[in-house]
């Protein structure tokens, strides 16, 4: 296993001295490397610190996202150029139950979501052709001890009437160390639901199995991370069998 920057056991998410606050980072600039494609986003915050605006460059197009909330701050839609969506809420619940999307002004897909003890269990993706919806992608999701322990993602097959399993991660641990989005839901939607990208803490491993040419294989993954003195990462490097590696480096505002 690749060795995770700072991460000795006795500074794992190091509490703050006595009589202060601990320091918040709220990430302000991050670039995403994969593939030899490079994405820039920053990210802008009200009075309050909560992100009103993101602003993604790739490839030299743009894409502005503007985060709109309820009166008891929850996120009730995410708007772009193009698209807009609008999240509801069971009574009680900070976990949105549905997300409607369009697409200039017409229905084009919705996200169902279930969740239990604050964690989100499954999604569903469903999208219209005309009037109607058709279920064609379902992920769940498994914890142990309240932490992600593992996924599953299936298709619709239409020859055989039945979901198939595309991809599995297995056996997810963690680095102890704080998310660069602080397990906030806004981050993780970009017309879709990603629950890996809001996890209280970084990916330190896991094990992803894919159906390729008919055949299971069994790829390993490893999270190597630097810190701020904040314990948040100001670079990583997701890797899947040191084959497929996603680079990201953070800026932020830390008060």
């Amino acid at each position: 296993m690749a060795t995770l920057s700072s991460c000795s056991e006795d500074e794992v998410n190091d509490p703050a001295p006595s009589g202060t606050a601990p320091i918040s980072c709220m990430p302000t600039e991050v670039t995403d490397i994969e593939d030899g494609d490079t994405s820039t986003t920053t990210y802008e915050y009200n009075s309050n610190g909560t992100l009103i605006q993101s602003i993604e460059v790739e490839n030299g197009e743009t894409t502005r996202s503007s985060y709109v909330y309820t009166a008891d701050g929850k996120l009730s839609s995410v708007v772009t150029e193009e698209q807009t969506a609008v999240f509801t809420y069971a009574a009680g619940s900070s976990i949105p139950e549905r997300i409607n999307i369009s697409e200039d002004g017409t229905p084009y897909s919705f996200i169902e979501i279930t969740s239990s003890n604050g964690n989100i269990t499954k999604i569903e993706n469903s999208y219209y052709s005309g009037d109607e919806a058709t279920l064609t992608d379902i992920t769940s999701f498994t914890y142990v001890n309240g932490k992600l322990n593992s996924s599953i993602a299936e298709s619709y097959d239409e020859i055989s009437d039945s979901f198939i399993p595309e991809l599995t991660i297995s056996d997810i641990t963690f680095d102890g160390k704080k998310s660069p989005f602080n397990s906030n839901l806004a981050f993780a939607f970009d017309g879709d639901i990603d629950p890996l990208a809001i996890t209280p803490e970084n990916i330190a491993s896991g094990n992803m199995v894919a159906v390729i040419e008919s055949q299971e294989v069994t790829l390993p993954i490893i999270g190597t991370y630097t810190y701020n003195e904040n314990n948040y990462p100001i670079t990583s490097r997701l890797s899947i069998a040191n084959l497929f590696n996603n680079d990201n480096t953070y800026e932020y505002n830390c008060k």
